[in-house]
């Protein structure tokens, strides 16, 4: 890729969704370095001399799997220093076969760029593909392959939040990681000089100033 930044949405839809498996082999090999690494929740692929082949066959059999694959890239984030780019990408993912209806999952894939003297101008640079990571939800990975569990998976989170929630204040009221006025109690200044804290909402305002009335007023009572 010369261009990555223009390119990458081009070379993501032909790498996962492309008509035929000749282009999406070619594709592979024109954008993709031969050792190359790949991290999925379900596989991975380490860097070798000829690790590109192995990335090409999970690619078909994942178009085996869904011979019907919609891609959509929604946004791109690219790191020109880093040689870096996030793809922000739904997809719908049809296992062959199966009785029930895809649903459109969400990823976030990671591509790391190796910068390479053009083939046919040395005075120019491109860019190949030398690691791929796809990041998923619980519940989007889970839409890719049993969509009717995704509401049970999202109830699931949601439980784990609640729970997160009443052990925080348990264990708070036991003293463990309990917000005080000070660390230990000594008045230490919670907004460290040079470092300014976010600014606070209305309701958060009134709430500071009436702790500081009340801190005044025991101060007051105690001299």
């Amino acid at each position: 890729m010369e261009n990555p930044a223009e390119e990458i949405v081009n070379v993501a839809t032909l790498v996962t969704a492309a008509i035929n498996p000749e282009i999406q082999k070619e594709t592979v090999y024109k954008y993709f370095v031969p050792d190359m690494s790949f991290r999925h929740p379900l596989c991975a692929v380490s860097p070798s001399p000829n690790s590109r082949e192995a990335f090409l066959s999970i690619l078909q059999w994942y178009r085996v799997l869904s011979p019907m694959l919609s891609v959509r890239v929604t946004s791109v984030t690219y790191d020109k220093e880093k040689n870096s780019i996030f793809l922000d990408v739904t997809q719908t993912f049809h296992i062959r076969w199966s009785p029930l209806k895809p649903a459109p999952g969400r990823l976030v894939v990671h591509l790391t760029l190796r910068p390479s003297p053009s083939p046919t101008d040395p005075n120019k640079t491109v860019y190949f593909i030398a690691s791929q990571e796809d990041f998923y939800h619980p519940d989007d990975l889970t839409a890719l392959l049993v969509p009717p569990l995704v509401p049970l998976v999202r109830g699931a989170l949601h439980a784990a939040t609640l729970a997160c929630r009443v052990q925080a204040k348990v264990f708070g009221a036991l003293g463990y990681w309990s917000v005080r006025d000070g660390e230990g109690g000594k008045g230490v200044d919670l907004q460290p000089e040079g470092e300014p804290l976010p600014p606070i909402g209305e309701e958060e305002g009134v709430e500071l100033q009436e702790r500081g009335d009340r801190r005044v007023g025991g101060d007051k009572k105690n001299d």
